[in-house]
Order: structure tokens, then sequence, then C-alpha cells
């Protein structure tokens, strides 16, 4: 009978250390899920912000398409302006 009392303590204690590894795991689990939520809120920020980035880099560059094609337009107005101008004759 003692050795039966023995053993049912011992096994007692084993499960009570198994029961306090399982609760370390499930800490350390859900400290992981926390974690990886975390990142994951964070990477949509980053791709959000990337895509921001991506929209003013198109809208400069249209920009500035748009200031190549003023500038060229006004070298043309320009032009004929020289033109026009010179037809004109000063009486001297």
């Amino acid at each position: 009978m003692e050795k039966g009392t023995s053993e049912a303590a011992r096994s007692c204690d084993a499960l009570s250390d198994i029961l306090s590894q399982i609760d370390s795991v499930a800490t350390q689990v859900q400290q992981i899920a926390t974690a990886a939520e975390q990142q994951t809120a964070t990477t949509c920020e980053i791709s959000g912000s990337m895509q921001q980035i991506t929209n003013v880099v198109q809208e400069t560059s249209n920009g500035a398409h748009e200031s190549a094609n003023a500038a060229s337009r006004m070298v043309g107005l320009a032009e004929e302006l020289q033109r026009l101008v010179g037809q004109f004759k000063l009486a001297a």
C-alpha cells in the first residue's frame, strides 16, 4: 500500500510538472501569436506606405511630363512670336 501511495504521489508530481510545462508552452504560443499579429499589422502599414510612395512618384512623373510638354509649347510660341515680330519694320 505504501508503494501505491508513493507511486500515486510521484504521478501527481509528474502531472503537476506536465501542467506547468503546458502552461509555459501555451504562454509562449500566445506571445508568438501576438508578435505575428503585430508583424502583420506593421507589414500592412509598410505596404500602405509603399503604395502612397508609388502614387506620389507617379504623380511627380506625370507632372514632369506635363511641365516638359508645356516648356516645348512655350518654345514653339516664342519662336512664332519672334517670327511675327520680325515681320514688323521700324521706320527710321
